[in-house]
C-alpha cells in the first residue's frame, strides 16, 4: 500500500492520528437488494421450507461477481446474462447431499425467479479453504455480502472482515497475519457467539519504542476499531481480538505454549503475508 503521508515506520504510524476510512460502499449491491428484496425473500422461504438446515444465504457484492464466475467456471454465455450471485452455506454434514439433493432443488427454485440467479453452495470448510489458499478476496466478498438469511456464520465473518479492513488501512505494511478461530471455525457459532481473532504485527523494524509500550498502543488502537466494525456490521457478536508482536509470537511458538499451537492449529487467515500459513503447515 502506498503511504501518502511519507511515514516510514511503525512508530510514526502509531503516533499518527489518521482514522481509516470506512470499508468500501456496497451501494450498488444494496440498491439491487432493495429492488429485489421481495423476490429474494420468496426464494429464501422456498429454499428454507425444503432445506431448513441452511446456515446462510446472501447476495454477493456485484464487484465480486467476476472472480466467482472465474473461480467456479461459470459458462461465458451464462455470465453474459449477468446473473445475481448468491452465496449459500450449508452444514458440513450435508456436503454429501449437495450435488444430488440440494443443488437440483436450488436450481429448480432459482429458475422460478424473474431475475437470473446463480447460487454458490458451500460448506464452512469450503469457505475457510479460501483463506487457506490465500484467496482472501473471496472471504472479503462473503463478509461484505448482503444477508438474506443468517444463522450466525455470516454475521461473524462480516464483523471480522470489516475489522480486518479497518486495521489494514491503518497498519497494512506491518500486519503479518489476521486470523479467525474459535467457535466460528469449529462450526458451532450462532448469532450471539463471540468471534475470536488474532493479529500478528511485524515489529522487526521498530527501534525507538519499548516492546511493551508498542504493544499497549497497538492494542488500544486496534481495539478502538472493534466498536466501529461492530456498528458497521450490525451484529450482536462480540469481537475478541488478541494482538501479538511477531517476535513475541515466535518466541511463544518456540517455547511450545499451548495457546499458540491452538491458534495455529485452528486458525484461518483472512490476511497473511506468508507468516501464518507456513507455521500451520508445520
Amino acid at each position: 500500500m502506498v503511504n501518502n503521508s511519507g511515514k516510514t515506520n511503525l512508530n510514526d504510524q502509531i503516533k499518527s492520528s489518521e482514522i481509516p476510512e470506512e470499508p468500501l460502499s456496497k451501494e450498488e449491491s444494496l440498491k439491487k437488494f432493495q429492488d429485489m428484496k421481495k423476490e429474494l425473500d420468496n426464494f429464501k422461504n422456498k429454499i428454507l421450507k425444503k432445506f431448513p438446515f441452511i446456515q446462510s444465504i446472501s447476495l454477493l457484492p456485484s464487484q465480486a461477481f467476476k472472480i466467482f464466475e472465474e473461480e467456479e467456471g461459470v459458462p461465458p454465455e451464462e455470465a453474459k446474462n449477468k446473473p445475481l450471485h448468491l452465496m449459500m452455506i450449508v452444514p458440513e454434514e450435508e456436503f454429501k447431499n449437495i450435488s444430488k439433493k440440494i443443488k437440483p432443488e436450488v436450481i429448480k427454485i432459482s429458475l422460478e425467479s424473474k431475475h437470473k440467479l446463480w447460487v454458490h453452495i458451500k460448506t464452512p470448510i469450503d469457505v475457510w479453504n479460501y483463506g487457506m489458499d490465500s484467496k482472501f478476496e473471496f472471504l472479503d466478498a462473503i463478509g461484505n455480502s448482503i444477508p438474506v438469511h443468517d444463522e450466525g456464520i455470516l454475521g461473524s465473518i462480516r464483523v471480522s472482515v470489516i475489522h480486518k479492513t479497518l486495521v489494514l488501512r491503518k497498519f497494512e505494511k506491518y500486519v503479518a497475519s489476521y486470523c479467525v478461530g474459535g467457535s466460528l471455525v469449529r462450526g458451532t457459532a450462532d448469532e450471539t457467539s463471540d468471534v475470536d481473532t488474532f493479529i500478528v504485527i511485524d515489529d522487526t523494524d521498530v527501534k525507538r519504542m519499548p516492546r511493551l509500550q508498542l504493544l499497549d498502543r497497538l492494542r488500544g488502537m486496534i481495539h478502538d476499531y472493534i466498536r466501529e466494525a461492530t456498528a458497521i456490521a450490525g451484529v450482536k457478536n462480540i469481537l475478541n481480538v488478541q494482538v501479538y508482536l511477531l517476535t513475541d509470537f515466535w518466541d511463544k511458538v518456540k517455547d511450545s505454549e499451548p495457546v499458540m499451537f491452538t491458534f495455529i492449529r485452528d486458525g484461518v487467515p483472512l490476511f497473511d503475508r506468508g507468516t501464518f500459513l507456513p507455521w500451520k503447515l508445520l
